[in-house]
């Protein structure tokens, strides 16, 4: 029983140390922050949905427009802005620093 045991730890060990989910996370979060505006008047869009396509990560617009998420992911990534009034955009963030502008369109 001790040797099924010890061989079963020896094969599952490196599975999980080196599973997918270990290398697609950075060592400090990412910040990414940014603003929501219409496309045609430049005014900030508030309670637009934000998330990182493949991660967990979301966040909704303030009244000013504007948002901020934390993630683990590594850098690029793809950000998704969904909203029922407004068309879906996906921006690739290639780094996170500065503050980014999210233009949508009315459908």
């Amino acid at each position: 029983m001790l040797l099924l045991k010890s061989t079963l730890a020896a094969f599952l060990f490196p599975l999980l140390a080196f599973s997918p989910a270990q290398e697609t996370r950075t060592k400090n979060p990412v910040e990414i922050k940014g603003i929501v505006v219409s496309a045609e008047t430049g005014k900030p869009i508030p309670g637009i949905y934000l998330f990182v396509t493949e991660g967990e990560e979301e966040a909704l617009t303030d009244a000013k427009g504007e948002f901020r998420i934390r993630t683990w992911r590594p850098l690029p990534l793809v950000l998704t802005s969904q909203n029922t009034d407004y068309h879906t955009v996906r921006l690739k963030i290639n780094q996170a620093s500065g503050t980014i502008a999210v233009k949508l369109r009315r459908k």
